[in-house]
């Protein structure tokens, strides 16, 4: 609360107190009387006058500033004094007692169903985190069994081409050929270079294209066992 706010409330407070014992004033012009109240504990409020009373106290307005006072901290010629009631004030206690247990029940209330909002919430999230991360390792194992599939048919390829290619060789000559497999002594013939060339090149690109796919799988793996891991690690923290 601002200061302004502040002072429009004392003052409203202090306007409402002096109506309230304008009757016990000597001189309603001159303000309301004042007391000097001495408290139980020993306490001297001087130049004290109310503000405001309620069944179970009064707020006083004094020299040092304002403060409320239970009849049950007062003296008992002060709590004749202020008019106090002691079925009146019980019952109130009893009222203002209710209403905060009343307020600390439905504080109780609402964390309990903000927590189960939250707990709710969160299951909601991991669930969903856990079923993307599903998806995403089952997209994983098609691509994975889809990339061994090209690999395996691109590697039988090759080995076509390359018995293809030994079946060119005749007994007249002998001649180096590198391949994917090293460099072998393998028979040809003048009478099917061109043939053989054809076959050589034909091996020489697919077995390129053998080691990127080779080289593909090598990654699905990889991604497919950190996935995995991931998902392992989702399923745990969610138990």
């Amino acid at each position: 609360m601002n200061h302004t706010a502040r002072f429009a409330i004392l003052a409203a407070l202090l306007f409402a107190g002096t109506a309230m014992f304008a009757a016990d004033t000597k001189d309603s012009a001159k303000g309301p009387t004042t007391h000097t109240v001495k408290l139980k504990d020993g306490r001297v409020l001087e130049d004290a006058f109310i503000l405001d009373k309620k069944p179970n106290g009064i707020t006083l307005a004094y020299k040092e500033g304002c403060m409320f006072i239970k009849y049950s901290d007062m003296p008992t010629e002060l709590q004749k004094k202020f008019g106090y009631d002691p079925v009146k004030s019980a019952r109130y206690e009893k009222k203002l007692d209710d209403q905060k247990k009343a307020n600390k029940k439905a504080e109780e209330e609402q964390k309990a169903r903000q927590e189960k909002q939250k707990a709710e919430q969160d299951k909601r999230n991991k669930d969903r985190r856990i079923s993307q991360q599903q998806q995403k390792v089952r997209k994983l194992e098609l691509e994975l069994e889809e990339a061994k599939k090209k690999l395996s048919n691109t590697e039988n390829i090759v080995s076509q081409d390359r018995s293809a290619l030994v079946s060119t060789v005749n007994d007249s000559s002998r001649v180096s050929i590198d391949t994917p497999w090293g460099v072998g002594r393998i028979r040809t013939s003048s009478n099917n270079s061109a043939v053989r060339n054809k076959l050589m090149k034909e091996v020489d690109t697919l077995s390129m294209k053998r080691d990127n796919q080779a080289q593909d799988v090598i990654d699905l793996q990889l991604k497919l066992e950190a996935a995995q891991k991931t998902l392992d690690t989702l399923l745990a923290n969610s138990k």
